[in-house]
């Protein structure tokens, strides 16, 4: 079983398609401040499995811990994050908040449910502006917005 946060969300559902189709169990936890129920109906409708909706915040450890215990979870695969730049330095608090607060969270939880599996996608942005290319994960940070 795959717990996938932001599961709801353009590719967190793209990547839930692709783990169901791999034969995984996959439980969603969204809130939806990003997305819609309806990408999970048309998960659904592409794969021919439904996969388990959890509506919550990451940043709710309760509600984290419950689902992740409940769904069985071996894995997690981390899409909650907010993610728009100029909002990001408009809300800067609102987007540390949730994507730094959240997924501290979210580790909490992982470790309250032993599940010591984690993939977490994050933007390229964190490299600011490219020295050379293609972009590689030992390229320099450089960060131009929170």
């Amino acid at each position: 079983m795959i717990f996938v946060t932001g599961g709801a969300g353009y590719i967190g559902s793209h990547t839930c398609v692709e783990l169901l189709n791999a034969g995984h169990d996959v439980t969603v936890f969204d809130n939806f401040c990003n997305s819609q129920p309806e990408a999970l109906a048309r998960v659904e409708r592409i794969t021919g499995k439904k996969p388990a909706l959890v509506q919550g915040d990451i940043r709710d450890s309760a509600a984290l811990v419950a689902a992740l215990r409940h769904s069985g979870a071996t894995a997690v695969v981390h899409f909650a994050g907010l993610k728009a730049v100029g909002e990001s330095v408009q809300q800067p608090l609102a987007y540390y908040d949730n994507n730094v607060v959240g997924t501290v969270r979210l580790l909490e939880a992982m470790i309250a449910c032993n599940v010591k599996t984690l993939v977490f996608s994050s933007s390229a942005t964190v490299y600011g502006d490219p020295q050379r290319l293609p972009l590689t994960e030992d390229h320099p940070l450089s960060a131009t917005n929170p």
